[in-house]
């Protein structure tokens, strides 16, 4: 359970892990070249006749490739949305690598305002965040306006009630505030 929550940690601010980290949440070992043929040639005489280690071989060979690619593409779509769940574009303008950040860095990463870009993003999406950062409610008046796509720069620095009205600007949105909700029409 604790190897999950610090998946979890690490995916939402991924430039606060070094990759030593990265290697110890995805098991970390390494198997060397050797390794893997002494074992292979193990398996091969206990278990393959003779005529079919060639094709076996390619077989193998051709699987491991393929695992290793979906590993990795796999790990990709992970950095790559820690941000954003639903996959969109969305990214810090002034993240910072830190090589391993100690638990009091990555507390403060976490409160410090900072600019978000969100790149062809649902208002929905935007909104999410938006009301996770702030501490507020959302309360849709009309549906429709939860997939329109925005091209929106967040500055945390702002108030809500800044950030309402600059939302409010695009056409066929209409946001504001009453007590702890946000209200989009």
């Amino acid at each position: 359970m604790e190897k999950l929550r610090k998946l979890a940690q690490m995916t939402e601010h991924p430039e606060l892990y070094c990759d030593e980290e990265w290697q110890e949440i995805f098991g970390g070992e390494t198997v060397s070249d050797e390794q893997i043929e002494t074992e292979w040639k193990r398996f091969e005489q206990q278990h393959l006749p003779r005529h079919n280690r060639q094709w076996q071989k390619i077989a193998a060979s051709f699987i491991g490739i393929l695992m290793l690619t979906g590993i990795a593409w796999a790990t990709v779509q992970i950095i790559g949305s820690h941000d954003n769940p639903r996959g969109n574009a969305v990214k810090a303008t002034n993240s910072v690598t830190i090589p391993c950040a100690s638990e009091e860095e990555r507390e403060m990463a976490e409160v410090t305002p900072h600019t978000v870009v969100f790149e062809d993003a649902e208002l929905q999406q935007i909104v999410d965040s938006l009301t996770y950062y702030y501490k507020i409610k959302p309360a849709y008046r009309n549906d429709s306006v939860r997939h329109l796509r925005l091209y929106f720069e967040w500055d945390q620095h702002n108030s809500i009630g800044d950030i309402a009205s600059q939302i409010s600007n695009f056409d066929h949105v209409s946001i504001s505030l009453k007590g702890d909700s946000i209200i989009i029409e």
